[in-house]
C-alpha cells in the first residue's frame, strides 16, 4: 500500500494488515467517486468489485456508454474515492465534545481506465456480481450492451477504522 501524502492525525486509526484492508473493502458497499468537472469536484456513487494483491488496490465499477461519468473519465481519469462501512454515534454522557463515530472507512486516489475488451469485461462483471450477490453468474455479450466497464488503480489509499466501545 501506498502511503498518502498527508501523515494521518490519528495515527492509532490506521489499518495496514491485508485481511483487515480486505475485511473493510468486503463490509463497504458503494464507492463515492470524485471526478473533476471543470472547477468543480463531481461526486457519484457507484456499486464496485476489487482486487487487492501484494498491496495494489484496484476497484472496478460499470456504467452506461453515454453521461456525464464516462465524459469526465474520458477529459481526465484522475479519480478521488470514499467508501464506508456507515457510521454509528457513539454519545458520551456528559461531554457533548467526546461524542464520537464508530466506521471503517478508505480513502485514496488514483487513475481510471476503460476497459475495452469483451471477454475481459465479461470477467471483470462475473466477479463484480460475485462479490455483491454471492451468486455465480454468466454475463453475455448481449448483457454489455450499453455498459462501460472501469477499472480505478489506486496510486494510493488509506484504510481507518474506529471502532469504540459505549462510552460513559
Amino acid at each position: 500500500m501506498e502511503p498518502i501524502r498527508r501523515p494521518m492525525r490519528r495515527k492509532e486509526r490506521l489499518v495496514t494488515e491485508e485481511a483487515d484492508i480486505r475485511r473493510i473493502l468486503d463490509a463497504c458497499g458503494i464507492l463515492h467517486l470524485g471526478l473533476y468537472d471543470e472547477g468543480r469536484i463531481y461526486v457519484v456513487p457507484v456499486n464496485y468489485s476489487y482486487t487487492y494483491e501484494d498491496g495494489k488496490l484496484s476497484l472496478f465499477f460499470h456504467g452506461a456508454t453515454a453521461g456525464l461519468k464516462k465524459e469526465l473519465i474520458e477529459k481526465d481519469s484522475r479519480a478521488g474515492f470514499e467508501m464506508d462501512t456507515g457510521e454509528k454515534v457513539i454519545p458520551h454522557a456528559t461531554n457533548p465534545a467526546l461524542y464520537t463515530n464508530a466506521y471503517m472507512s478508505i480513502i485514496g486516489s488514483g487513475r481510471i481506465s476503460i476497459i475495452t475488451g469483451n471477454e475481459e469485461k465479461k470477467e471483470i462483471l462475473t466477479s463484480f456480481m460475485k462479490q455483491i450477490s454471492g451468486k455465480d453468474w454468466t454475463i453475455t455479450d448481449t448483457m454489455l450492451r450499453g455498459c462501460e466497464v472501469y477499472r480505478l488503480d489506486a496510486d494510493e489509499f488509506q484504510a481507518k477504522k474506529n471502532c469504540p466501545a459505549k462510552r460513559k
